[in-house]
């Protein structure tokens, strides 16, 4: 004999029991991400990196963490180059920088980098000929990732990105959840100029779609805010530079995270008084494990006594939870 509705409360008790073990599937797999203690002091990663005379900045740390790519002064040509050093272990010091070569450092100047994951690609600043504007960002692709100077002619990332104003900042994330490939970016807006970070999916390397502003980290017209760079593991944390109102010094590093890639990121606060000074902090670069942050910062003064730009680093420590000790 047949039992009225059975059937239907069947399938609403096996949904509601489906729901709650999504629910906590979740809930488990936020609270199994990583945390981290304070950055501790940050210190100039010093020689052969930094030069007693040179400008360094605009630090990119790989993957790997045994490539960091940065710019320097370059002053018999009176501009900036694009240079690379690398190190057998994250143990051992940085070696001699490489100079990228013709193809990325131009007789114009080349500034911020990014490259990505697999080592073939890198995204850069320069305001060679052929710019949109002012500073246009740039990508240039190499078939061996080991030929620090076999880089191919850059392409202009185009319209949905370069525009008439100065672009800066380039950073990617590749979301393993959705399958998107999100690129941040700087853009100079307004009367007068104050950068902006903007964010707009790749459609494949050198195809951006239309770019937005990135409405929960930007302050108000008034001020700065540039730089930004996404850990890549996990896309939950964001660290960026901004002048805005409350800053220690000239810019600052903020630091803004989310509870997953799908949801808006937190109202942004200061990184604190070890990776922050009375001068500037600018364009950051975390480590794949978010252990490390490299930037620049000009609170040191040269024999001469000018401000000059070095780049820094500051660690901290990923601390376990208790149900993963445990086990």
């Amino acid at each position: 004999m047949r039992k009225p509705g059975y059937a239907v409360a069947g399938r609403s008790l096996l949904a509601g029991i489906a729901l709650v073990l999504l629910a906590v599937i979740l809930l488990s797999a936020q609270d199994s991400g990583p945390n981290f203690s304070d950055w501790d002091q940050a210190v100039a990663v010093g020689p052969p990196i930094n030069d007693t005379l040179v400008d360094d900045g605009c630090p990119f740390i790989s993957k790997s963490g045994l490539d960091l790519y940065f710019r320097a002064w370059v002053s018999s040509a009176k501009k900036y180059d694009i240079f690379v050093s690398h190190r057998d272990t994250v143990e051992d010091p940085w070696e001699t920088p490489i100079n990228l070569g013709d193809n990325i450092n131009t007789t114009a100047g080349e500034l911020c980098s990014f490259v990505t994951i697999d080592g073939h690609w890198i995204y850069f600043v320069s305001n060679r000929s052929g710019t949109l504007g002012g500073q246009d960002i740039w990508v240039s692709h190499r078939q061996d990732k080991r030929d620090d100077t076999g880089w191919e002619t850059p392409i202009n990332l185009g319209p949905n990105v370069n525009t008439g104003s100065n672009e800066t900042g380039p950073s990617i994330f590749e979301d393993e959840n959705t399958g998107e490939v999100v690129f941040y970016f700087s853009r100079g807006v307004g009367t007068p100029s104050r950068n902006k970070i903007f964010s707009c999916q790749l459609l494949d390397k050198v195809t951006p779609g239309p770019a937005t502003p990135v409405a929960e980290l930007n302050s108000t017209n008034a001020w700065n805010d540039m730089h930004s760079f996404i850990r890549r593991k996990d896309g939950l944390e964001i660290i960026f530079a901004s002048d805005r109102w409350g800053t220690v010094g000239l810019y600052d590093l903020y630091v803004s995270t989310r509870a997953s890639t799908m949801d808006p990121w937190s109202p942004p606060e200061k990184t604190g008084p070890e990776v922050n000074s009375d001068r500037s902090e600018a364009r950051p670069s975390i480590s794949w494990d978010g252990t490390t942050l490299y930037f620049w910062t000009d609170r040191n003064k040269n024999v001469y006594g000018s401000y000059q730009l070095d780049v820094y680093q500051s660690t901290r420590t990923k601390i376990i939870g208790k149900d993963k000790q445990d086990k």
